[in-house]
C-alpha cells in the first residue's frame, strides 16, 4: 500500500469513530477498575477519613495510570517515526547517512520523547496528584511497558525487527537501576517505587491488548505496515479516549471530594 492508501484507511471516518468508540470503553473500564480498587483498599479510623482517603487514592491512582500511558505513548510516537524512516528510505545519500547515524538519532528521539511527555503531563490532563517521584516511578515501569511489548511481538509474532530497541531499552532500564554513583540502597528505593505502580502495568497492557486484538481483527490496525506502528496508533487512540473521558468529569459522579478533610 502507498502512504495515500494508508492514510485514507486510517481516516476513514466512520472507521476512526468506531475505534475510537472501542477505546472510549476501554478507557472508562479502567478507571471503574481503579475506582474500585481505591474504593477496596482506602483506609481510614472515621467514615470522614475513609472517604477522604478514598478520594485522594482515586485521583492519584487514576492519574498515575494516565502518566503511564503517556510515557509509553511519545515512546512509542518516535520508535514509529524511526522504524518507518528506516524502512522507507531509499534515497541513497539519505540512506548513508541514516546507516551512519541511526543509532544516535534513536538516542535522541528517545529524550525529545521524554520532553514530549512532560507537554502531555500539561497540555492534556494536569496531573497535580502526583509527586515528582511517583511520576518518575510511573515512567520506570512505562519503560517496562514498552519492553513487555517488545517481546510479545518478537516472540508471539516471532518478528526479529525490533531486536535494536529491546537492547536499547535494556540499557536505559539497567541505567535507571544502576546510575552512577547510586548506592545500593538508592536502587532498592527505586525498585520498591516502581513495584507499586505494577497494577497500573498490567491493567495498562490488557487495555492494549484489547485494543490491538479488536483492531486487527476488524483490519482497522494493519500488519502490512509494522506492528510497532500499529501499536503506536492504538496508544493514539487510547490517549483521546483518556482526555475525553477525564475532561467529561465522569470520575466525580463516583468521587466526591469530601467538604472537610480529616482531623
Amino acid at each position: 500500500m502507498s502512504a495515500q492508501e494508508y492514510a485514507a484507511h486510517y481516516f476513514a471516518l466512520q472507521d476512526v469513530l468506531h475505534y475510537l468508540g472501542v477505546a472510549v470503553v476501554g478507557a472508562l473500564t479502567c478507571l471503574f477498575t481503579i475506582l474500585l480498587t481505591a474504593k477496596i483498599t482506602a483506609r481510614g479510623e472515621t467514615r470522614l477519613d475513609k472517604r477522604w482517603d478514598f478520594y485522594e487514592r482515586a485521583i492519584n491512582m487514576e492519574q498515575r495510570f494516565d502518566e503511564m500511558i503517556f510515557s509509553a505513548t511519545s515512546i512509542l510516537s518516535f520508535l514509529a517515526v524511526y522504524y518507518l524512516i528506516d524502512r522507507f528510505a531509499v534515497d541513497p545519500a539519505f540512506r548513508s547517512f541514516w546507516d551512519r547515524w541511526s543509532d544516535f538519532i534513536l538516542l535522541g528521539m528517545i529524550i525529545i520523547s521524554c520532553v514530549v511527555n512532560n507537554y502531555f503531563d500539561v497540555m492534556l490532563i494536569p496531573l497535580k496528584k502526583i509527586t515528582r517521584e511517583e511520576k518518575g516511578s510511573v515512567r520506570l515501569i512505562g519503560m517496562f511497558y514498552i519492553m513487555i511489548i517488545f517481546l510479545y511481538i518478537k516472540f508471539i509474532y516471532e518478528n526479529d525487527n525490533y531486536d535494536g530497541f529491546i537492547m536499547y531499552f535494556l540499557g536505559l532500564i539497567i541505567g535507571r537501576f544502576a546510575y552512577f554513583d547510586a548506592s545500593f540502597r538508592e536502587s532498592l528505593h527505586t525498585i520498591h517505587n516502581g513495584a507499586k505502580n505494577i497494577p497500573f502495568l498490567i491493567l495498562g497492557l490488557i487495555y492494549t491488548a484489547f485494543m490491538c486484538i479488536y483492531g486487527f481483527s476488524t483490519d482497522y490496525l494493519l500488519i502490512s505496515n509494522g506492528v510497532l506502528v500499529s501499536t503506536f496508533i492504538a496508544h493514539l487512540f487510547m490517549v483521546v479516549a483518556i482526555f475525553i473521558v477525564h475532561h467529561s468529569h465522569l470520575i466525580y459522579l463516583f468521587v466526591r471530594k469530601p467538604k472537610q478533610p480529616p482531623v
